[in-house]
């Protein structure tokens, strides 16, 4: 989990839900509030048996539940619980996940627990900040000297998932977090599922317009889904980094594809092997896209060693 802050505004709405500052879970004392989104709360806390900061996310979903006076979650409404149960599920899924994998860019699993009416998930505590907060704050950081360094690890984690059939199927700026050491952590397994799985009630999609690519919004079909699915997101993820907006959303490129590419924009700064690299991952065609992220990692290392701009792929 992340070391993040958030403006004030959200801090008091967030903290009108979170669990009180010197809550205990045994040997787990919360700290600090350090993150909140739609689905959940993130807590800074410390252990006091292995005497190490921790972090610990907790399933809360306030636009459905409420924390009564004895700290447990309530429903807004008794219709809801069907949501509120297929969010946990995912939330159980993304603690089974995080247990299966051991990779330096990938969130350590630590524990898994019920208490409160819902579930609580405890990693290690990684102190950085999301790329979309580092792209907000420190621009000029960024370029593609600074971005291989970081996606080869990445792909190499996304890679760790693909292999074991799973596919991340969130990856965004806000699911990456860039250490202090400038190491990258690829968060939130809660999307996560299995290549061959098709969609039914108990799955939530996410959709993150401009990072979704068109195959996921309805996919529905064996193979419909596949590493190329990660791949089209990391490359609208650069392609944020680069120009600083996503590309447009891939539903509406579907029916018309406005979409520039890199290389005809031509950023200062990037080889236009690299562009074209990236603008092959944003194909609406899955089947224009590198298939595998050991394709991916080809065409961006002969983006190293090309700089003549005729080059063909």
């Amino acid at each position: 989990m992340l070391n993040s802050s958030n403006n004030p505004a959200n801090d008091n709405h967030c903290l009108s839900y979170a669990l009180p500052i010197g809550y205990c879970f045994n040997e787990f004392e919360i700290e600090k509030v350090i993150g909140k989104g739609g689905f959940g709360i993130v807590y800074r806390a410390w252990d006091h048996r292995l005497k190490r900061t921790i972090a610990i996310k907790e399933y809360m979903p306030s636009s459905l539940v409420t924390r009564s006076q004895n700290l447990e979650l309530k429903l807004h409404r008794g219709n809801l619980q069907k949501r509120f149960q297929t969010g946990l599920t995912s939330f159980m899924r993304e603690a089974h996940f995080m247990s299966c994998f051991n990779h330096p860019c990938l969130p350590l699993f630590l524990r898994f627990w019920q208490k409160n009416h819902t579930a609580y998930i405890a990693t290690p505590f990684y102190n950085g900040i999301t790329l979309k907060t580092l792209q907000a704050t420190q621009p000029e950081i960024i370029n593609q000297c600074w971005i291989s360094k970081i996606l080869y690890p990445l792909l190499d984690a996304i890679n760790t998932l693909h292999k074991t059939g799973y596919l991340h199927c969130d990856i965004c700026l806000d699911n990456i977090l860039i250490q202090e050491d400038g190491a990258p952590v690829l968060l939130d397994l809660g999307s996560t599922r299995k290549i061959t799985e098709q969609l039914s009630d108990e799955f939530e999609i996410t959709i993150r317009p401009g990072f979704t690519p068109v195959e996921q919004y309805t996919a529905n079909e064996e193979r419909q889904q596949g590493p190329w699915t990660d791949i089209y997101a990391i490359g609208a993820t650069l392609h944020t980094l680069i120009i600083g907006t996503p590309p447009p959303v891939s539903i509406v490129r579907n029916i018309e594809d406005n979409y520039q590419p890199l290389v005809k924009r031509s950023p200062a700064g990037y080889a236009f092997p690299f562009l074209h690299a990236i603008d092959r991952t944003l194909s609406i065609r899955p089947s224009e896209r590198p298939m595998t992220t050991s394709e991916l990692v080809t065409s961006i290392e002969l983006s190293v060693i090309t700089k003549d701009k005729s080059y063909v792929y």
